[in-house]
């Protein structure tokens, strides 16, 4: 077996910020250099910390409703709470952060195994959906017991012209299942007895609060942080406004139950543009 070479990247990554780059930043992706000015510098360091506090974001994405069409056969696919990653190497970083924002929060396999996550099943192009007699198997087999399982397949390609554009994502997802709320894997930051965590949504934009239904607190697979720029990596690494270091040195921390691979290992920090060189 040759170690020095992998298919698959080791880190599935969490991205996000594209509100804060349609707001503020709209066309960075133009320049070849991924800069940031102050007050996107602030807002990313301030995502970050959020992140590392409180937790990714489990939301209700818009337009995620879809209904799979099998000759006189509907199924449709419910709406349901899940938080994305890709699996990618670094080098495919900047086309993603384009369309899902430059701040990408990197964990191992094993965070999204535990909380019952998997990579996506792609299928073939709306037109030819009615030949795949897996989909149709499942889709069909679901529709009467746990439909929003459906949310773990995803066609390979959005628009008319053929170009793969969800296929070559490689996207994992976590889906709200109620168990992981009782296991006290996913916070309800509605819940009051989650003090800090519904003080945090309290915070929010009316708009936020909607969108937002749970969160996933990190954990020691936590493994990776790329950052927008330079500026808000230095930002970050100085601790001149936030206590970064300390909540990254706090998920470290946490017992993880045999976690010998990441568990007490210093996430690694890169900006996006160095990405390019992996």
């Amino acid at each position: 077996m040759n170690f020095d070479y992998a298919i698959h990247s080791d880190f599935l990554i969490h991205w996000t910020g594209k509100d804060i780059d349609q707001l503020n930043d709209s066309k960075w992706y133009e320049s070849d250099k991924s800069k940031t000015n102050g007050k996107v510098s602030e807002l990313y360091i301030k995502r970050l910390h959020d992140i590392l506090k409180y937790g990714l974001w489990v939301t209700l994405e818009e337009k995620s409703a879809e209904t799979l069409h099998f000759g006189n056969i509907s199924v449709p696919i419910p709406d349901n709470p899940q938080t994305c990653f890709t699996e990618l190497k670094l080098s495919e970083s900047r086309k993603h952060a384009r369309q899902y924002g430059r701040l990408g929060i990197g964990v191992k396999r094993p965070f999204v195994f535990s909380r019952f996550g998997r990579p996506l099943i792609y299928y073939g192009f709306h037109q030819m959906i009615t030949k795949d007699k897996f989909l149709r198997t499942c889709a069909t087999k679901l529709e009467k017991e746990d439909k929003k399982l459906l949310n773990f397949f995803k066609p390979m390609n959005r628009p008319p012209v053929l170009n793969y554009d969800c296929y070559s994502e490689s996207e994992w997802r976590i889906i709200y299942f109620d168990e992981l709320l009782s296991k006290g894997l996913v916070v309800d930051p509605r819940d009051t007895n989650n003090t800090e965590a519904h003080e945090y949504f309290c915070s929010l934009t009316k708009e936020e609060q909607d969108k937002l239904k749970y969160l996933i607190p990190l954990d020691g697979w936590f493994a990776m942080i790329i950052y927008p720029s330079l500026d808000v990596k230095n930002k970050a690494q100085q601790g001149n406004s936030t206590d970064i270091k300390q909540q990254i040195a706090r998920i470290k921390s946490i017992n993880d139950h045999g976690n010998k691979v990441e568990g007490r290992n210093w996430p690694i920090e890169i900006n996006l543009d160095a990405c390019r060189n992996f």
